[in-house]
């Protein structure tokens, strides 16, 4: 699985869109956490690998968008 976030440019606010999944996420862990009847052990294993997907996710977008803001930031510093 792979989240798509939004293109990376100017207008884009990296915050509020991983603020939002990581609000979804914790919504999530809480219910499986509360090991309500309805959920059973098959969709709890399930939706926790689930999970961990979206954060390894969160995280890849994170580095890569470090990495290209790192790379803007040298290429400004070199033309000034």
């Amino acid at each position: 699985m792979k989240l798509v976030f939004n293109e990376i440019n100017k207008n884009f606010e990296l915050g509020v869109e991983v603020t939002c999944v990581l609000g979804q996420v914790s919504t999530l862990m809480l219910a499986l956490a509360n090991k309500h009847e309805s959920i059973d052990d098959e969709e709890r294993l399930n939706a926790t690998y689930l999970l961990s997907g979206i954060l390894l996710d969160i995280a890849s977008t994170l580095d890569d968008y470090a990495l290209k803001d790192t790379k803007a930031t040298k290429e400004q510093r070199n033309d000034s």
